[in-house]
């Protein structure tokens, strides 16, 4: 396709909520930090090789019964969510990356490096508020 000559009606969407394909046999929990695998499908996050990060899950979804695809699930791509942390924080850690350990934990290195946020609060001894902008897919 050339290069505009016309103006060009985009249809754009905010991007806030977008709804991904689940995995067979998967089970994701409303507020989970989501991924897609490397066949596109999404589930759980994760400390696993080839995962990217794809923001909060908006809503359940129960896929255990269904094949690729069968249910979708909508996605909150912004914005700050409290998380369970692994590891030592510090309020020096302010600004560092939160890296996926599970749907619910977070911690500032793992094995596969999933990235998941930015750390902007720590609440108490267990607990950081991570910002997801600019980490998702």
């Amino acid at each position: 396709m050339p290069a505009l000559s016309q103006p060009y009606e985009t249809h754009e969407r905010e991007g806030l909520i977008v709804a991904y394909p689940v995995k067979a046999n998967a089970r994701i929990w409303k507020g989970a930090l989501v991924c897609v695998d490397s066949t596109g499908y999404l589930v759980p996050a994760s400390d696993t090789a080839n995962l990217r990060f794809v923001g909060v899950a908006f809503e359940s979804v129960d896929n255990t019964s269904g094949a690729n695809g069968a249910k979708r699930c909508r996605v909150v791509k912004r914005g700050t969510f409290i998380y369970n942390r692994i590891g030592s924080f510090t309020q020096a850690d302010i600004g560092a990356t939160a890296r996926a350990v599970t749907d619910n934990e977070v911690a500032k290195t793992s094995t596969n490096n999933i990235v998941v946020g930015t750390v902007v609060e720590l609440l108490d001894g267990n607990r950081v508020r991570i910002r997801i902008d600019n980490h998702t897919v």
